[in-house]
C-alpha cells in the first residue's frame, strides 16, 4: 500500500531503496506521528520559508536521515537543497543588507551547527542537478564509504538492521511558502 506518494517502510523502519518523489503534504501525512517530529517539521519549514523569503528558493530538496525512518524521536531533519547559482546571484542583487547577511549565513558550510541549532535541520547545498544527484547517492548508500551510518543503540529498536541502501524523499518546490 502507498500512502500518497511515499511507500511503506520495506523493513518496518526504512524506506525502500531509491528516490521517492512526493509533496510536502505527503511527508506531513506520513511522518508527523510524534510531537517531537511535529516540532522539528515546524522548524524545518521555518528554515525553508526563510530561504524563500531571502530569494534562495530551492528548485528541489532531498530529505534523508532519521526523520524519514520509523524512529520516534529523530534528532533533526537532514536535507539537501538544490539552489542554482543564478538564483543565488539574483537574491544578492535584490535584497537589503540584513537579507544579504542571511544569504551569506545560509551559504557558508561553516554555519551548519548554528543553522541546526536555530532550525532543527542539517542543510546541505547543491548548486546543480548533478550535485543534488551526488547527495542522493550519498544519502542512499553512504557514498564513497559504501556503508550507511550504524544504528543508534539508544534511539533505534534492537530489531533494526541497517540496509545496504535505503530510500530518501525528493520534493520539487514550485515557489511560495511551504
Amino acid at each position: 500500500m502507498i500512502l500518497n506518494n511515499i511507500p511503506e517502510f520495506c523493513d518496518g523502519y526504512h524506506l525502500p531503496e531509491g528516490i521517492h518523489e512526493c509533496t510536502i503534504k505527503d511527508i506531513e501525512h506520513a511522518f508527523l506521528f510524534t510531537e517531537k517530529r511535529k516540532k522539528l517539521w515546524r522548524m524545518f519549514k521555518g528554515l525553508i520559508n526563510r530561504l524563500i523569503d531571502v530569494g534562495l528558493t530551492p528548485k528541489a530538496i532531498l530529505i534523508d536521515g532519521s526523520f524519514v525512518t520509523g524512529r520516534k524521536e529523530p534528532g533533526d531533519v537532514d536535507f539537501a537543497a538544490y539552489i542554482p547559482p543564478e538564483v543565488v546571484s539574483e537574491a544578492f542583487t535584490t535584497l537589503d543588507e540584513h537579507d544579504k547577511q542571511a544569504i551569506t549565513l545560509f551559504l557558508n558550510p561553516n554555519n551548519q551547527l548554528a543553522i541546526r541549532n536555530m532550525f532543527g535541520a542539517h542543510l546541505l547545498l547543491a548548486d546543480s542537478e548533478d550535485m543534488l544527484n551526488q547527495w542522493a547517492y550519498f544519502f542512499c548508500t553512504g557514498g564513497s564509504k559504501g556503508k550507511l551510518r550504524d544504528k543508534d543503540p539508544e534511539r533505534d529498536p534492537d530489531w533494526v538492521i541497517v540496509p545496504r541502501s535505503k530510500g530518501i524523499l525528493k520534493v520539487y518546490l514550485d515557489g511560495g511558502e511551504i
